[in-house]
């Protein structure tokens, strides 16, 4: 039980809300976290559920909590910014904020280049290729799956390589020396289908980015294609256009 100062001339839901946003800013919570009943909170504070609902109305109002109709109220995430000027994998980004993060595999196979595959990666139509796909979790909850495509010729025992708590570029430099020295990306919107919202734990019908990812090495030879499909709640995408000279401009139609 936290026993609340009720000599104090500060009202005892100021003082619940108080100790609660300290809980959140000291990570105590983490975002996507449930937080425990209004029955639990008020044993755990020794105050009435009508003290502890206003201090939840306060923490609403700044952002900090959200209460989901029929599941309970958690906490609100905060949207984290990926540069998209540096060369890099989605765990380094996330690791950047602070957050832990971890792969669960969902799928690890051969197959054969298509002809889109084979374009992208400058490959012949057929090459033999591994698949990887993951789901990517954030602190306590998914927010991005991850499909990728690499030449099996060029990455031997890349399966056996494989870890949950190792990023795809990590592997890459460990495993065989290789850091990507660009990466070109196309962004588009899609919305959640029943299979994407039940691996991602949203709604359907929620936006979602879809990246489509091409790493280089220094010589232009293309290192993989990927897929990443992310929350649009939980992430914004910012990029740098500072000294770029506008060669052309093409209006989509």
């Amino acid at each position: 039980v936290i026993c609340m100062n009720i000599e104090s001339n500060k009202p005892l839901y100021l003082q619940v809300e108080a100790d609660i946003r300290n809980s959140i800013l000291q990570k105590k919570y983490r975002s996507g976290q449930k937080l425990p009943t209004e029955n639990e909170l008020s044993e755990q504070y020794n105050v009435s559920k009508i003290t502890i609902r206003k201090a939840m109305s306060n923490l609403a109002k700044d952002g900090l909590v959200q209460k989901v109709q029929g599941k309970g109220t958690f906490i609100s995430y905060k949207k984290d910014k990926v540069l998209l000027n540096r060369s890099r994998g989605f765990q380094d980004s996330l690791n950047d904020y602070g957050h832990s993060s971890k792969h669960k595999i969902l799928n690890i196979s051969l197959l054969t280049a298509n002809d889109d595959i084979a374009s992208k990666l400058k490959i012949a139509k057929g090459t033999s290729m591994f698949f990887l796909e993951r789901l990517i979790w954030e602190d306590v909850s998914p927010i991005a799956i991850d499909r990728i495509y690499l030449p099996e010729k060029d990455f031997p025992d890349f399966m056996k390589h494989i870890a949950e708590d190792k990023s795809f570029y990590q592997i890459l430099q460990e495993n065989y020396g290789i850091t990507p020295a660009k990466s070109v990306l196309e962004i588009n919107g899609i919305i959640a289908t029943k299979e994407l919202s039940e691996l991602l734990q949203c709604n359907m019908g929620d936006p979602l980015f879809y990246i489509e990812k091409i790493g280089y090495q220094k010589n232009e030879q293309p290192i993989h294609y990927s897929i990443t499909t992310v929350r649009c709640d939980r992430v914004s995408y910012h990029v740098s256009t500072d000294n770029i000279t506008v060669m052309d401009e093409k209006i989509i139609k």
